[in-house]
């Protein structure tokens, strides 16, 4: 690959906090200053600091090439302490702009008093921007004791272009406290803590071969975080939650939701969950925004599953039949909602794709236009007939987007309804019964066509038996939105109903 030039600046600075009661001092030391001690009667943490990092012109590179900060913790007072290391005061920007990268890495060691590397305490990215980072914590060291360490900070080398790498500045102190710190993370971050891979056997999942998708959810089949076999080695890896998992609920302009997927683009897909209670939980029994029809009764035709669709006519080729000119029923529903009640929240949003997959099955008699023909599209089957989701959208005319740089810009909002593999992914398995966190009594839309037959549409809706519903029946509408990638959430949560994840504003 062609090696771009790229100037990161790495300014190490240290804060020790020291407390004794309720008093306590405030002492910054200056990049070139060796030795700084803070002394409070009888608390006294000296940091030594031994090495700066200023890395200029670096190119894409491995460990062995980092820029190396080497830095020692002493206790000098006569009492026990504990203490905390962070990554503090970040400034990571590109074009003036605060960003983030995933392949700046760092890297922290314990080392012994020669600086020679013992042990990897921990080691991250800046995928969380300019963020805080825990370096490590609860730190306990005795009076008279050291503790040595060495950190580094590289841009690694990934084997393709690296354009989103180009034009990085970068600074940043390393503090160390005795205060721990509550530090916001990115949600992508949060979740990839706990996530596993799918096809491999893991706490919850007994076959070796991972998850078997013709199979519901369950303690032996799937429950938790997994990341999508055959996109572990993405920029941004698809990452799922699934089975009756308790910990996937966001607050984000003033509604409940909970957390899908993650998409191919580093972003967050959500589902709407209701309102927030007095206290802030989201235990709401009403997950809907409102009960629709998908589609209008008097459309006879396959136009009938279609998000949008053109002409309405018999003799209507399948192009002139499934052109986005107009909006479905249920499209109406959700842009009327968005528009009223999430338009200054866009800016969080990403345009991901929203798949209404009208590709016709390989087993379906009808081509998709003949009104006397039973006609079986492509989710009926990966998800009838294979038991194997996807999350690949086959025409670009399905790929329903606001810009047309990704997909076919037909949308007005960023906003739309989740998939029926998008169900399967989360445990579901078609005509079975399910117990998943999206599984409730009452049928909601999917955004996948299933089948028609003469003169009635049919569309996947995931509930507790997963069945496929005429697109005129009224059914409860929960709308997907996708948050941006590197959107941060408050460090209080945990994820619960009772204490949600909530997106920093």
């Amino acid at each position: 690959m062609k090696k771009k030039k790229i100037i990161v600046c790495v300014l190490i600075i240290v804060g020790v906090l020291a407390l004794i009661g309720i008093s306590y001092a405030y002492f910054t030391a200056l990049e070139n200053s060796d030795e700084q001690i803070v002394k409070s009667g009888v608390l006294s943490l000296t940091y030594t600091n031994g090495k700066n990092i200023l890395l200029e012109n670096i190119i894409p590179s491995e460990e062995t090439e980092a820029g190396i900060h080497e830095f020692t913790i002493e206790n000098t007072g006569t009492l026990d302490a504990i203490y905390y290391l962070y990554l503090d005061n970040i400034t990571l920007q590109k074009e003036g702009e605060d960003t983030q990268s995933s392949n700046l890495k760092w890297k922290l060691y314990s080392a012994d008093e020669d600086y020679t590397e013992q042990d990897v305490i921990a080691s991250g990215d800046f995928s969380d921007g300019n963020n805080t980072i825990e370096l490590d914590t609860d730190i306990a060291i005795a009076p008279q004791e050291k503790h040595y360490y060495i950190l580094k900070i590289w841009l690694q080398e990934t084997g393709e272009l690296q354009n989103e790498d180009q034009g990085l500045k970068f600074s940043t102190i390393v503090e160390a406290t005795t205060v721990k710190k509550k530090v916001n993370k990115a949600l992508v971050n949060v979740i990839k803590e706990e996530a596993v891979l799918d096809n491999i056997a893991s706490e919850f999942v007994t076959s070796s071969t991972g998850i078997d998708f013709s199979q519901v959810s369950s303690d032996t089949n799937g429950k938790g975080v997994y990341i999508l076999h055959g996109t572990e080695s993405n920029p941004n890896p698809i990452m799922y939650y699934r089975g009756d998992v308790k910990n996937n609920n966001v607050k984000f302009a003033n509604y409940c939701w909970q957390i899908v997927r993650t998409t191919e683009t580093g972003g967050v897909k959500l589902i709407y969950n209701g309102e927030p209670d007095a206290s802030g939980a989201c235990n709401s029994a009403a997950k809907e925004i409102a009960f629709s029809t998908f589609n209008n009764r008097d459309i006879y035709t396959n136009a009938g599953v279609d998000y949008m669709y053109g002409s309405t006519d018999i003799s209507a080729t399948y192009e002139e039949m499934h052109t986005n000119i107009n909006d479905s029923a249920i499209k109406t529903v959700i842009d009327g909602w968005y528009e009223e009640n999430m338009t200054e929240y866009t800016d969080k949003l990403e345009d991901t794709v929203w798949c209404n997959d009208r590709s016709i099955s390989l087993n379906s008699p009808g081509d998709g236009t003949d009104i006397e023909d039973d006609t079986q599209y492509g989710a009926y089957y990966r998800l009838y007939d294979n038991k194997t989701p996807s999350l690949e959208c086959v025409n670009p005319n399905d790929r329903f987007t606001v810009s047309e740089e990704n997909g076919n810009g037909a949308l007005t909002y960023p906003v739309a309804l989740l998939t029926a593999d998008e169900v399967a992914y989360a445990g579901g398995v078609h005509q079975q019964k399910s117990n998943t966190y999206l599984a409730t009594k009452d049928h909601v839309w999917t955004l996948s066509p299933g089948f028609y037959s003469p003169t009635i549409a049919y569309h996947f809706t995931h509930d507790i038996d997963g069945l496929e519903i005429a697109v005129y029946g009224q059914l409860n509408v929960r709308p997907s939105i996708s948050l941006k990638r590197g959107v941060k959430v408050t460090a209080d949560g945990d994820g619960t109903a009772d204490n949600p994840y909530i997106v920093v504003e």
